[in-house]
Formats: structure tokens, C-alpha cells, sequence
């Protein structure tokens, strides 16, 4: 049996990863002042940064049902028999539940995953669950390696305002106001799901300081790492060259957040991605 992998877009893999691991990606739409957009190909996050300056109203969208079927088949042209399908947390998307009725409808060989997590703690899991199917493993154990995979992988946020998320609904306005009466800075992850507050500190330059001390503590289990930014390269960059002098120069990839995420978190947002390996 030969098992082929589909994600959607705010997986954020890097093509080149994508093409060598042969995964087929789904967009999911950003939608500005009405008009739609597919992440990846027609929209980067630094338009979406312009547009959130601008004014503008900026939302997102899942992917259609017909989109996935449309997807699924090409994977099977290429001549895999089964899919396993990784999509982003149902708690934040309506993306999984378009994959599911898109298998109900077409009855396709398809296995369908709620990562309960997005970005590369959902890619790192997928790709690991990839090279697991090239060694021959049967469906239903690389099916159990990535869901295994995708809870114990975290993703940390520092975002330079709650204002974003709070009019996303991916946050309550209360946990919005607090955060801005106090004037502190939040560090957010992703728990059952859910965008929720990890911790609050004093000011930008602590956030990001706290990100390099939680990366430097996960040194002691083997995972993947990664930092994500929105417009914010450069300060990303410090931060990977940082964690990669603690943890005796370990390779920390650096890697553009797409425009759905963008939306969600605002410019100048960094994220932590770890993936244990074990």
C-alpha cells in the first residue's frame, strides 16, 4: 500500500519540503474587503499587514469540500491507494470539517486528522508520519505516530498586540483588555485546540527573551524547532541565532508565517515551534 499526504496551507512547510515529501496542499482563503484570496499563491502575509494598517476588513476562509476531493484525486492519480489528510485545529478553522465532508461525499480512501494544532506543529508531525510511510509502516500506525506527534508539538506566539485575535474571535475581548490595561506583552499557545495565554511579561523585549529560554529548556529531549514570523524577519533571525548558540548550534529554520496566520496574529507576531521527535 502506498500512502499519499495532504495538508492545508497554514501547515507552512517550505515548497521545497513539500515537493521532496510529495504533499499536496489546500489553501485556505484570506478574504479582504470581500474579495477572496488562496493562501500561498495569491496572498502573502506582508498584504495582509498592509491591509490590517489600511483599515481593512480582513477575514478568513475554509476551503471548500470540492476543493478537497479535487485534491484527494490528483493524489491518487499519482498513484498512491490511501491518503492521510492533516488538517489545522478544528477549534480555530472549519477547514477539518470541510476535509470530512469532502471524503463523505466522494468516498475516497481518505483518513482525515484534526492536528488540534497548526503551523509546523502540525507539519513537523506530517512529514515525520512521511518518511515513517517510506519505510513501509501500515496506515494505521503512521495514522497513530501523527496524532501522537501533533499533541506533544507546541507552538508559542509572541504577538506585538491581542487586538487581531480579539476581533477574529480566536480570543474573548476579556482576555484582550486584560492584557492592554496591564500594559504587558502576551505569550500565547495552543491548548486543546485553542489559542489561550501562556504568560504575560513586561514588555516586547521580555517576550521574546522568554522565547529563546523555553526553546533553550526543550534541548533536552531531541525535537524539531522553528521560528515563524510575520514582517518581522529580522527580529526572527536574532532570536533563531540565539537558540542555536544554546543549543550548541543546532539548525533553527526561520520561515515566513503565510496570510491566514497573518491575519490572526498581526505584523511583528514570532512563533516558537517545537516538535519532539520521541
Amino acid at each position: 500500500m502506498k500512502i499519499g499526504f495532504v495538508t492545508d496551507s497554514t501547515s507552512y512547510l517550505p515548497e521545497n519540503i513539500r515537493a521532496q515529501f510529495d504533499v499536496e496542499v489546500v489553501p485556505v482563503q484570506v478574504v479582504i474587503d470581500g474579495k477572496a484570496y488562496d493562501e500561498g499563491s495569491e496572498i502573502t502575509s506582508e498584504i495582509v499587514a498592509q491591509a490590517l494598517k489600511q483599515g481593512k476588513a480582513v477575514t478568513t476562509s475554509r476551503p471548500s469540500s470540492a476543493q478537497f476531493i479535487a485534491a484527494y484525486q490528483r493524489v491518487l492519480d499519482r498513484g498512491y491507494d490511501q491518503i492521510i489528510s492533516v488538517h489545522l485545529s478544528s477549534e480555530l478553522s472549519g477547514t477539518y470539517e470541510s476535509a470530512l465532508l469532502a471524503v463523505a461525499k466522494s468516498e475516497l480512501p481518505v483518513r482525515v486528522i484534526d492536528s488540534r494544532n497548526i503551523a509546523l506543529a502540525m507539519g513537523y508531525p506530517l512529514i515525520g508520519g512521511v518518511r515513517l510511510a517510506r519505510t513501509g509502516a501500515p496506515i494505521d500506525d503512521v495514522e497513530d505516530y501523527i496524532r501522537n506527534r501533533c499533541e506533544q508539538s507546541t507552538i508559542i506566539f509572541y504577538v506585538d498586540s491581542l487586538e487581531h485575535l480579539k476581533r477574529g474571535g480566536r480570543i474573548s475581548a476579556l482576555q484582550s483588555r486584560i492584557g492592554t490595561a496591564l500594559s504587558l506583552k502576551p505569550l500565547l499557545t495552543v491548548v486543546n485546540g485553542q489559542i489561550v495565554q501562556r504568560e504575560l511579561v513586561r514588555n516586547s523585549q521580555r517576550a521574546l527573551a522568554r522565547i529563546v529560554e523555553i526553546a533553550q529548556s526543550s534541548g533536552t529531549l531531541p525535537s524539531e524547532l522553528a521560528i515563524l514570523h510575520v514582517t518581522a524577519q529580522n527580529s526572527a533571525e536574532k532570536i533563531a541565532a540565539q537558540i542555536s548558540q544554546k543549543l550548541d548550534n543546532a539548525e533553527i529554520p526561520v520561515i515566513p508565517a503565510g496570510a491566514v496566520v497573518g491575519t490572526h496574529l498581526g505584523p511583528g507576531a514570532i512563533a516558537l515551534v517545537i516538535s519532539p521527535l520521541s
